[in-house]
């Protein structure tokens, strides 16, 4: 197609024309490259929209960044082709220069343009490296992640986001388009726009898409604004699973002790270990109020592995010293990794140090690497010079431990993290480099 043909040939005859220069040659050869992306940005302003629409494609393709600010200056232009195009291009730039392009188009009249800018928008602020994070990036991806590894994307605390980025979001709250609507709401969220709450509210309230419910409340949750608890806890009666579900999860991860009687009460009258029901037990091992307790106890021992697990969680975040013994004799019998797991975390808990490598070897597995980062954030302040230590671990489980590291905010851990900044890894390296970035934002906010 004419697309791809124009698109490829401008990186090749530029290479060729490289290659045939020869050293002799650099400069000029450097010279008719520099000509060729002068004309390009030249044509931008030419009064034919098909020599505007080929620069801007062309532009893109080469991926041009001086151009960024000629291509966001056609963010207007009255031809659709044109200023589709000049889209197309800003994405493919992956410049933050190109943001106000974006905000621009977020208003376009044309659905595909504006849905694709409101998702821009987003994924500009998103890490764009090989490794880990490379995949969360690609738009076409953005917004189709499973919902727990959604979770994780949220944006870096140290990457500034413009003024004008939230509110273009949030006029797109009532757009006309319910994929521009949700790719809003769920930019909000990764952005963790503390602004956006009341809209957010009104989503999870009055909308009446439960998709769209849900991710409203998912993004109150990334947010974390436990002054809405309350109001959240009031929506409890919706009789959709996919939302009140999300609603729990999301008054546990508030740590929200008003929530504790109908949480138990869901538990309570379940008549079998449904989603509702594991989702409340869940979210009461993550408020640990000390009235859960016989309610741990009384299923720490169920036929249910999800119910053992999260009344093993609950029991490790409530126990004392005298239950060090009940414990461990669950434990020998317990046939669940996850389950373990949470019991090697009760046993860190009241003292048991050496559980603390186990807890870091959950790493390494896919079936409890989840449950192991969230432990390990809450390894107490006594054991965590032990958890700074050298490992000898395979370098999945370093990466992941520098994350670890980088989110449980202390500097005590920081030279740990130079050390593994220079590891043969290079997500290795790319996760220290990040936590030490949120380790540092840490430091002077205390200063």
């Amino acid at each position: 197609m004419p697309f791809q043909s124009s698109a490829r040939r401008l990186p090749c005859i530029l290479a060729i024309a490289s290659i045939a220069a020869g050293p002799m040659g650099a400069r000029s050869a450097a010279q008719t490259r520099q000509v060729s992306v002068e004309s390009l940005v030249y044509d931008l302003k030419n009064p034919d929209a098909l020599r505007r629409q080929a620069a801007a494609r062309a532009l893109g393709a080469a991926r041009q960044r001086s151009a960024t600010p000629d291509l966001v200056a056609l963010a207007h232009d009255p031809v659709d082709a044109v200023r589709r195009e000049v889209e197309l291009s800003l994405e493919l730039m992956e410049d933050i220069r190109a943001l106000p392009g974006f905000i621009a188009f977020a208003t376009d009249l044309q659905n595909d343009i504006r849905g694709r800018a409101v998702a821009s928008i987003v994924a500009l602020h998103l890490p764009r490296a090989g490794g880990l994070t490379s995949t969360l990036t690609k738009l076409g991806e953005l917004m189709m992640l499973a919902p727990d590894r959604d979770l994780e994307m949220i944006v870096e605390p140290d990457i500034p986001i413009d003024p004008s980025v939230v509110p273009t979001l949030r006029s797109r709250l009532a757009d006309s388009q319910r994929g521009i609507r949700r790719t809003a709401i769920r930019g909000l969220g990764i952005l963790r726009a503390q602004a956006a709450v009341p809209d957010l509210l009104q989503v999870v309230s009055e909308d009446r898409d439960d998709a769209l419910r849900f991710d409203g409340v998912r993004a109150l949750r990334k947010i974390g604004d436990g002054s809405i608890a309350n109001q959240l806890l009031a929506l409890l009666n919706i009789n959709t699973d996919l939302v009140r579900n999300e609603l729990i999860a999301t008054l546990g991860s508030m740590r929200y002790h008003g929530a504790v009687p109908e949480l138990t009460r869901i538990v309570e009258q379940a008549k079998r270990p449904d989603t509702p029901c594991i989702a409340a037990l869940a979210a009461l091992a993550d408020i640990a109020d000390p009235a859960s307790v016989p309610l741990f106890e009384r299923l720490k021992a169920d036929r249910s592995e999800a119910l053992r697990l999260y009344a093993n969680e609950g029991i490790a975040r409530t126990t004392d010293a005298n239950q060090r013994a009940a414990i461990s004799a669950a434990r020998l019998i317990e046939r669940s990794p996850r389950v373990r797991l949470a019991q090697a975390f009760a046993l860190l808990r009241v003292g048991e140090r050496e559980y603390l490598d186990e807890l870091v070897r959950g790493l390494e597995y896919s079936t409890t690497r989840t449950l192991a980062r969230e432990y390990l954030l809450e390894t107490p302040p006594a054991d965590r010079e032990a958890l700074f230590a050298p490992r000898p671990v395979r370098a999945a489980v370093r990466a992941n431990l520098a994350d670890v590291l980088g989110l449980m905010g202390d500097p005590n851990a920081l030279p740990r993290l130079q050390e593994l900044a220079r590891d043969s890894d290079e997500d290795v390296v790319r996760a220290a480099e990040r936590a030490s970035r949120r380790l540092a934002l840490v430091t002077s906010s205390q200063d």
